[in-house]
């Protein structure tokens, strides 16, 4: 078993190599290692391996931090990491979306306009997570992963009121975009309302089984003091 004890977390070791061979079982516990950030996947050249994981059962690589300690650092550092991934989509989104507005093709520098509030919002989206939980827990140990544009905050679990914040902290975080434009909103209606739109979206995941949905109805069922429920939140 891989155990990373500040969170709790325990799975089956997954195999060090995959190989053409490696039954689906392999390939299954090397996922779970690697969407936790416990571990990363490298493609090989040899024995035809980049062929076979260039296939359904590639593993794309996951760049993984521990969330450092403090409100500031904490913010600081997974944003830089964030923009790694994101960075360039966001230049370029602007780019594009600048240059359809001078075209006067107002149609796609909506569609672009959208695509971009959406990349801002993901990034403070998972910044909101993580301001609140560092309010609450200012050191206590956290994960932080980038799996294929994907973005995971995997942290222990506290108190039920607390639990909810983080959760909803996430969804919320989303808001402050369409706040910094409500003084601009008379000038520019439709930015403002685009970005208003896609911070509503960030509400039903709430409603999903799975990321903020689950951790809700996780929080949601256990008692007000306990912490025995689920002692790894992920999401």
């Amino acid at each position: 078993m891989w155990d990373y004890p500040p969170l709790g977390i325990s799975i089956p070791a997954p195999p060090l190599l995959l190989t053409p061979d490696s039954c689906p079982e392999a390939f299954v516990r090397a996922r779970e290692a690697v969407d936790l950030g416990l571990a990363s996947a490298r493609r090989s050249g040899r024995c035809n391996l980049l062929g076979k994981l260039l296939r359904t059962d590639a593993l794309p690589a996951t760049e993984s931090i521990v969330v450092p300690s403090g409100k500031g650092p904490s913010q600081a550092r997974v944003l830089v990491m964030m923009l790694r991934s994101l960075g360039w989509p966001l230049v370029l989104t602007a780019a594009v979306w600048c240059g359809m507005e001078v075209a006067g093709l107002r149609v796609l520098a909506l569609l672009c306009s959208l695509v971009f509030f959406v990349l801002v919002s993901l990034i403070l989206h998972e910044l909101g997570h993580i301001l609140v939980f560092r309010f609450y827990a200012p050191a206590t140990p956290a994960l932080f992963t980038v799996r294929a544009g994907r973005f995971r905050f995997i942290r222990c679990s506290l108190p039920r009121h607390q639990d909810l914040t983080v959760t909803i902290a996430g969804p919320i975080g989303a808001f402050f975009l369409p706040a910094l434009l409500v003084p601009l909103h008379h000038w520019i209606p439709i930015p403002f309302w685009t970005s208003m739109v896609v911070a509503v979206s960030h509400l039903a995941l709430l409603l999903r089984n799975d990321g903020d949905g689950q951790m809700l109805r996780e929080a949601l069922r256990q008692g007000p003091l306990d912490r025995s429920v689920a002692n790894t939140r992920i999401s």
